[in-house]
């Protein structure tokens, strides 16, 4: 507990430093239903993609780094903070296919892109889809598959502060939270898939990932013709949201992202 508190007072204190908001947002109709995003910055575009049961705006921590450099847009995904309610199954192909038509939606030819665990996943399979498109990309906390199914949750059986969690983050919709909880999470990549893919990527992973495990992401790094693998040793699969993750990568993380950005333009 002490520890989450040190961290959130550690973030609360960094976005009034540095203040950066999103400065709009919106919604576009997609056939993969409706997908919320804001935005933020200018320049080059930049998308950062969540993981599974969070919403684009957690993003805003590290938003100030990257404002200056790029135009930032965030998505909720599928079934997500303000995006439609899920069917039966989260579908990364399909939140990949959403993704891209809000870019197209939007005019965006081109993008960097970081993805954290589900939304790593979902950028991985848009540059499998759209390889020219995706210029480098950063695969926090994911790989291309998931080793396995995670078990589905009643809201009720969740602890307190992650019930709060969702509530914030899907704006109290329990229709929406409890689809999410309960849908089937689908990944349909093969290792073989990725081998072709020339792409920029760079790898972050704690070492004490369990929805992640090490050997699937370095499968993942083994594949990839031209990525790097940044290991953290003791970290989870949190590694730097406040809910378990380290300050010190909290603070590392957007200026290694943009240091790689820098080195392989």
């Amino acid at each position: 507990m002490k520890i989450s508190v040190i961290f959130l007072l550690f973030l609360s204190l960094r976005l009034g430093a540095q203040a950066a908001e999103f400065e709009s947002s919106a919604a576009v109709s997609t056939s993969v239903g409706v997908l919320h995003y804001r935005m933020a910055g200018s320049g080059k575009p930049l998308v950062l993609l969540h993981g599974y049961t969070g919403y684009s705006h957690q993003w805003q921590a590290f938003l100030a780094e990257f404002v200056d450099d790029y135009k930032v847009i965030a998505i909720d995904l599928p079934g997500h903070g303000q995006s439609s309610k899920l069917g039966a199954s989260f579908i990364v192909a399909d939140a990949a296919t959403g993704v891209w038509e809000v870019m197209d939606h939007l005019g965006v030819k081109q993008i960097h892109g970081v993805g954290y665990s589900a939304g790593g996943m979902t950028l991985l399979q848009m540059a499998l889809r759209q390889p020219s498109r995706v210029q480098a990309m950063v695969l926090a906390s994911s790989a291309y598959s998931v080793p396995g199914a995670a078990p589905r949750k009643l809201f009720e059986a969740l602890p307190q502060s992650y019930q709060r969690d969702l509530l914030r983050n899907h704006g109290g919709d329990m229709e929406k939270i409890r689809a999410m909880l309960s849908a089937n999470f689908l990944a349909d990549m093969n290792i073989e898939d990725l081998k072709d893919l020339k792409t920029p990527t760079l790898l972050l992973s704690g070492d004490r990932d369990e929805s992640f495990p090490l050997p699937v992401v370095v499968e993942t790094y083994t594949a990839l013709s031209n990525a790097r693998l940044w290991i953290v040793p003791g970290i989870g699969h949190a590694l730097f949201w406040p809910w378990g993750g380290s300050e010190a990568l909290a603070r590392q993380f957007s200026p290694e992202v943009l240091r790689f950005f820098r080195e392989i333009e």
